[in-house]
């Protein structure tokens, strides 16, 4: 019998380990997260049409920039994008920005811009424009950070049909979306990299 309990709390152990890995629940949305599975689209054509149109909720959606200003994702149009959401207090999104570092550099001069969307606090508050810059000092990021409206994030959420974070979509330059990346780990980073490389090269 104790080992049986103790098989039972190594394998609820593993568990928590293994789903802290994979991505961090939001809680301001009020609902359980799933278990964070990658999500792309089945092969990237060179034709965009085959591929669903960025929601006009989220393309229109007014970003506060961390340095200043604003923007919305339609004046980026004609710029291959990834759209980022992520938290300072959630792990793996520390773990996935190295890659997201990566390609902005990579890319950058090809019309290729990753937007690093903060969605606020794990209790669902704003987290400050101050914390959000020294963070990314710290973590020595390249490309735009902005703070995302609940509105925005409820959007984001609504595409991908999961409530965690970081999740990453993949937008051509026509605003149509050719991959949806939901969580962390390996994989997921080596599909964002090679769906990002096939949309690059078309």
């Amino acid at each position: 019998m104790k080992e049986l309990t103790r098989n039972l709390i190594v394998f609820v152990l593993l568990s928590v380990i293994m789903s802290a890995l994979t991505g961090c629940g939001d809680t301001s949305a009020n609902t359980s997260a799933t278990n964070s599975a990658t999500k792309t689209s089945a092969n990237t054509s060179s034709k965009s049409a085959g591929y669903p149109k960025l929601s006009s909720a989220l393309a229109e959606a007014e970003f506060e920039l961390i340095e200043g200003g604003k923007f919305k994702i339609t004046e980026k149009k004609g710029k291959v994008l990834m759209l980022n959401i992520w938290g300072t207090w959630c792990g793996p999104c520390r773990q996935e920005m190295p890659h997201l570092v990566e390609m902005q550099a990579k890319y950058k001069d090809q019309g290729f811009e990753v937007l690093g969307l903060n969605i606020g606090t794990y209790e669902g508050s704003p987290e400050s424009t101050e914390d959000i810059q020294k963070f990314a000092g710290d973590m020595k990021l390249n490309y735009t950070l902005a703070r995302s409206p609940r509105q925005a994030t409820g959007a984001f959420y609504a595409i991908t049909k999961q409530q965690v974070v970081p999740q990453t979509m993949l937008v051509d330059r026509e605003g149509h979306v050719r991959g949806i990346f939901v969580g962390g780990g390996q994989r997921i980073f080596d599909s964002m990299k090679e769906n990002l490389a096939k949309l690059m090269a078309e």
